[in-house]
């Protein structure tokens, strides 16, 4: 066997110069231990573990593009800001260029991931031990590896557009220049690489966990899921014949992105979306629901439903729960808490993530209808209200009507102002205004919110000190919502848009469409319900600041952050303001291949407008 390069320093567009070459060259000495580390179970397992380290880590939300391979996705949408500095502000002032070192960080990571996959796809036939009991585990390692392989692959075109595709064998240490030197691969090229990747191993893996520890491993519903979420990037406007990137061409002419969209895309994301929720395979998944409410919470299908939506995200691995990741929560947790003044342990955190005024008008009415389109709704004036928390009962007090009779899945991700707080045993009334105890004015450093909101989705009922078991990557809502928007595009009579849509509603507690008992009027436009569905439900899950870009109407959205007044006091508190104008230009829909790349494999060209 020719020598492997082993220990990933970047792939091939990480070494595409004669000096990282030799460096290379330098690598595979110990020849002995890096035969060892495959011949045994428990080294593969840690070598297969190191295959998975290059999964992004939501829990580093807050720290983007320096731990975890997480990016800036949440506080770079129009979604919500962190008080915190950190590199999303480069972005939202339009300060950063394909020069900027998180540009480099994420093409790195996903390079190295590609290239420790591929280093454990070609070794991991060398162990001694790993088929026990009649289970061929290095048949399933090595399509986990081939999945995660085509997972990142995924994110990179998802944040880079058209990429260079490597091949399946791992770049070797003595390779000539001319071999490694490639130019990018189109767009199309490299979905359906990823797609037939992801079908391939997910043959080749079991269908759903098998037992405790198969919890986070890549399964072949995992694979599936992966699969849509590529199809669905692919299908949508930004890649599909957008008309912006006519001039994004390799050196010899070749067009990365098509100029011509294609229907086939949607009804190629159709397929597969239908596929998975007919695979009776994966029947055990559904969405997750509770039948009764905790103690001090009245039983009621409001109730259950506030409950059901909040502790999807807590009750672990759950029926809902395709893919999820653990690590440490706290630095994310503490961003959720507000920084109650004289409060202590996980009910005094940070306020970092802040939630905008344009998410929190998002959130439907009890009536399940948009704010704009219910008489019942006013954004004017308080009224006694008693939101649906444990232990709160019969504690009415005067909030904004902005917060009054809204849906369950508002109560579960936002804090404002007049909220008790999360913890049952707290007593804590969070108060955002100036003078509050979570307010800028009682606060004496910087840990205030900028919007008057927090976030409270993902977070521990019993503050940020506590820890959950997973932070949820892909559940069974993100499949549905992702199969009715490709048949919108290309069936919207046919009458699964209604029943997944619906089942989404339902779950949140608020009324369906249609024309049943109970039901509202079908939206006229379908395409924005569909949209406003995800935002709602998909909140503060990495999802908006992509799909924002996909659907190209980020020109539109992310150009300010609004939110209350937080240098006031009641009444002017609640009267929304620009909390930040920020800069969003054409280019900015898809990231600079890093500069230093291009300076390395010169026909690596760049995107358009960098």
């Amino acid at each position: 066997m020719k020598k492997i390069f082993i220990y990933t320093a970047g792939a091939l567009l990480v070494i595409g110069n004669y000096s990282c070459k030799k460096f290379l060259n330098q690598v595979p000495d110990d020849r002995l231990t890096f035969e060892q580390q495959y011949q045994r179970k428990s080294t593969v397992d840690q070598a297969l573990a190191n295959v998975y380290s290059t999964l992004p880590d939501q829990n580093q939300d807050r720290s983007p593009s320096a731990l975890g391979n997480s990016g800036p996705w949440t506080a770079a949408s129009d979604e919500a800001d962190y008080t915190l500095p950190n590199f999303t502000e480069n972005i939202n002032t339009g300060a950063w260029d394909a020069t900027s070192g998180q540009v480099n960080y994420h093409w790195q990571n996903y390079y190295r991931g590609i290239q420790a996959a591929s280093t454990f796809m070609a070794n991991v036939t060398r162990c001694t031990d790993c088929n026990i009991g009649g289970v061929d585990i290095v048949n399933r390692y090595f399509n986990e590896a081939r999945a995660l392989r085509a997972i990142y692959y995924y994110h990179l075109i998802r944040q880079y557009g058209p990429v260079v595709l490597l091949g399946n064998d791992p770049i070797q240490s003595d390779a000539p220049l001319e071999v490694i030197s490639k130019p990018r691969n189109s767009m199309d090229e490299c979905v359906d690489y990823v797609v037939a990747e992801l079908t391939a191993a997910a043959a080749g893996l079991p269908a759903t966990p098998q037992a405790n520890e198969d919890f986070g491993h890549i399964t072949a519903s995992v694979a599936d899921a992966y699969k849509i979420k590529t199809l669905l990037t692919a299908a949508r406007p930004l890649f599909n014949g957008n008309t912006d990137y006519a001039a994004l061409r390799n050196q010899d002419g070749k067009q990365l992105i098509s100029q011509t969209a294609s229907a086939a895309k949607w009804t190629r994301l159709a397929t597969a979306a239908k596929a998975f929720l007919e695979n009776p395979n994966y029947s055990s998944y559904a969405l997750y629901s509770i039948s009764t409410t905790p103690s001090g919470l009245p039983n009621t299908a409001f109730n259950r439903a506030f409950i059901a939506t909040r502790d999807v995200f807590l009750n672990g691995w759950n029926s809902e729960v395709i893919f999820g990741r653990g690590g440490d929560v706290t630095l994310y947790q503490y961003s959720l808490a507000p920084n109650h003044n004289g409060a202590s342990g996980g009910d005094k955190g940070g306020s970092f993530l802040s939630p905008s005024q344009q998410l929190v008008d998002a959130f439907f009415t009890a009536n399940g209808l948009p704010i704009e389109s219910d008489p019942t709704y006013t954004a004017n004036g308080m009224s006694s209200f008693q939101a649906p928390d444990p232990n709160d009962q019969n504690a009415a007090r005067s909030i904004s009507n902005m917060f009054v009779n809204r849906e369950p899945r508002f109560y579960a991700n936002i804090t404002y102002s007049g909220r008790k707080w999360i913890n049952p045993q707290s007593n804590i009334i969070t108060d955002f205004t100036n003078s509050g105890n979570a307010g800028k004015g009682a606060i004496a450093n910087n840990d205030y919110t900028k919007t008057g909101y927090t976030s409270r989705k993902h977070l521990t009922v019993a503050g940020w000190t506590t820890g959950r078991p997973i932070f949820t990557v892909i559940r069974l809502a993100e499949i549905y919502l992702d199969y009715i928007e490709a048949l919108q595009e290309t069936n919207p009579s046919d009458p699964d848009i209604l029943i997944y849509l619906n089942r989404i509603r339902t779950r949140a507690g608020i009324a369906p469409y249609g024309s049943g008992t109970g039901a509202i009027a079908v939206p006229a436009n379908m395409r924005e319900a569909i949209r406003r569905e995800r935002r709602v439900e998909l909140a503060f899950e990495w999802d908006r600041y992509f799909y924002t870009r996909e659907w190209k109407i980020a020109e539109t959205t992310d150009t300010q952050i609004r939110g209350l007044n937080i240098t006031q006091n009641a009444p002017g508190f609640f009267t929304p303001i620009v909390v930040e104008n920020r800069v969003f230009q054409k280019k900015h829909y898809l990231w600079p291949i890093p500069n230093g790349e291009i300076q390395k494999v010169p026909v690596i060209v760049q995107n358009t407008g960098w």
